[in-house]
């Protein structure tokens, strides 16, 4: 007999895990808003040890309109190449790409894995204008702003990083529930591809069909600025510009309107902030789409992620900022280890023992993707600071070279057997 699963939150996670549990179980997804995934759209990757996961379950990838991650560059804030890795998964580590695309596209994509028949299993059923407020976990219950209650045999935070399940395992009086701020925003705009094009600086961007990426414009190592520019492909025909810099007076109306992203930033204020530091080619990217400010916020890896009837999985349990770039594919190995280790579960089993496997296969690679995040932007406790830092090549060993949890339970096997 299935079990009866209600996931919290219909973004990239809620998704994907619904996806994966549908082959077995009965699952119910309550998304806060309506499923239009152009709002708050951003480029993201999916790298090869997420994306590898993924092409197994029916994924893709022509319906992403993405493209395939060569090349990572590292250059001066005038522009001039410090350092070029050729970044190729396909043959570096085992065959899968790594894409570049939007959240819209991928959600888009999820969503057919959760509801098409194209997949095992019944659809999950996805209940809009459905926000969660609160979560008995030992009771496995769930309450939406609206009034109404749900219940299962297992309830699944996947409701981001102000998640109302991690409140209910890890207790209502965590302050800010567990939220922490960096005094980082990045300002988001889009740019066509036509835009750079016949600028020679920037041709090395301008063929995403033959090399396409991500690029970091850094202050010299001297520099004690926050500020520091990206740019990456989203599609063949995009790309993001990124620009971190403190909040400045950003903090009181993220604080005011209790919100994590600002609309429609002027670009005179964007260009003014960056234009002493970065050459002109650069910052103007900034004049030609609408900007807008994103909060920069983590979360400490939670130690426990279940409670009774409730677990955490993806931002509920790990957050991390956006520098090293896999947020959302450790949300999609979560996804997946969870469903694998839940498949033969029944209403009448005792889940703990399952939830607390999850929880020690997963837990210890959530921490390191949050210190090599903040690593990368220079947002270190001060135990971190006292740790040898993370290199960029064992960084990307152990993240890339991961081939789900069935591989990880044999290769844990492995080990203590050794």
């Amino acid at each position: 007999m299935p079990l009866k699963i209600i996931v919290c939150g219909g973004g990239i996670g809620g998704l994907t895990v619904a996806g994966y549990l549908r082959a077995e179980h009965n699952v119910t997804v309550l998304e806060r808003g309506n499923l239009d995934f152009t709002i708050n759209d951003y480029g993201l990757s999916v790298v090869s040890n997420a994306f590898n996961l993924l092409q197994k379950a029916g994924i893709k990838s022509e319906n992403l309109d993405s493209v395939v991650m060569t090349h990572l560059w590292m250059r001066s804030s005038n522009n001039d190449e410090i350092r070029t890795v050729h970044f190729d998964t396909r043959k570096e580590r085992g065959g899968a790409p790594s894409m570049m695309t939007r959240r819209a596209t991928l959600q888009s994509e999820l969503l057919r894995f959760a509801t098409s028949p194209e997949f095992p299993g019944a659809p999950a059923e996805i209940i809009q204008g459905a926000q969660v407020t609160r979560v008995d976990a030992l009771e496995g219950k769930v309450w939406t702003e609206d009034g109404r209650s749900f219940e299962g045999d297992l309830i699944i935070g996947a409701d981001g990083i102000n998640s109302a399940a991690r409140a209910a395992v890890l207790g209502h009086d965590t302050p800010l529930n567990g939220v922490k701020l960096h005094d980082l925003l990045c300002f988001i705009t889009r740019v066509p591809i036509e835009i750079i094009r016949g600028e020679s600086s920037l041709e090395y961007l301008a063929n995403p069909s033959s090399q396409a990426g991500l690029v970091s414009f850094h202050l010299p190592p001297d520099s004690k600025s926050p500020k520091r520019l990206l740019i990456y492909h989203t599609s063949s025909h995009e790309l993001q510009v990124l620009g971190y810099t403190s909040e400045q007076e950003f903090a009181q109306v993220f604080d005011t309107k209790k919100t994590a992203i600002i609309k429609d930033i002027p670009a005179k204020r964007v260009v003014d902030e960056f234009s002493t530091d970065f050459s002109k080619n650069l910052v103007d990217l900034f004049n030609h789409n609408q900007i807008d400010a994103w909060r920069i916020r983590d979360i400490d890896t939670c130690d426990t992620w279940y409670r009774g009837k409730c677990v955490l999985i993806g931002d509920a349990a790990h957050a991390v900022t956006p520098h090293a770039g896999h947020g959302c594919n450790l949300t999609i190995e979560d996804a997946e280890a969870l469903a694998y280790l839940l498949k033969d579960a029944k209403p009448s089993d005792d889940l703990k023992p399952i939830l607390e496997k999850f929880t020690s296969l997963r837990r210890e690679r959530a921490r390191f993707v949050l210190r090599r995040s903040r690593e990368m932007g220079n947002i270190q406790s001060e135990e971190d600071k006292k740790l040898e830092p993370i290199s960029p090549a064992e960084f990307s060993r152990v993240m890339h070279s991961y081939q789900g949890v069935e591989h990880a339970l044999k290769k844990e096997t492995s080990t203590s057997a050794a």
